[in-house]
């Protein structure tokens, strides 16, 4: 059986003389190899461009504060290593949160063994039954002036004086 991975589906923000189809991105729930060998790479090839620029900034804090610290050379690549290794941990939700921040919504997820059979299966689903927009819902929504418990308060003497 093939090896089966979520992918989150974002949509971005309407425009004028966008194609709906090309507005999708599909992002994988999964440790990104890429991300781990050259995260400066991945950050510019996804245009994380502040994502990017916190990366630079951190590892130059980084490396100086191990070089002035005095710590063996072994000792700061395998710092370097845990960074990296982080990073390609956290590369996809961090991909996420940037689609975010410029507008996409995220709107589904989708279970497939690779990227082209999680584009299918979402277009096809698409296709076959439309779903109403995705509207968040609030967090508490409290339906009385008492907001503690989960059921109204009871009518005085509905059930009698005990």
């Amino acid at each position: 059986m093939a090896r089966q991975t979520s992918f989150t589906v974002h949509l971005a923000p309407a425009r004028p003389g966008r194609d709906a189809d090309e507005a999708v991105q599909f992002v994988p729930d999964s440790f990104s190899f890429v991300a781990f060998l050259v995260p400066w790479g991945w950050f510019l090839w996804n245009r994380m461009w502040l994502t990017f620029i916190v990366y630079l900034v951190v590892m130059a804090v980084a490396f100086v504060a191990l070089t002035y610290s005095g710590f063996p050379p072994s000792i700061r690549m395998a710092i370097s290593f845990a960074i990296s290794f982080l990073i390609g941990l956290e590369a996809t939700n961090l991909r996420r949160r940037s689609l975010r921040w410029r507008g996409y919504r995220e709107a589904g997820v989708v279970v497939a063994a690779n990227r082209e059979a999680a584009e299918r299966r979402w277009f096809v689903e698409q296709e076959a039954a439309p779903r109403p927009a995705y509207a968040p819902v609030p967090a508490f929504a409290a339906t009385s002036a008492h907001p503690i418990g989960l059921f109204p308060e009871a009518e005085p003497g509905a059930r009698g004086i005990r």
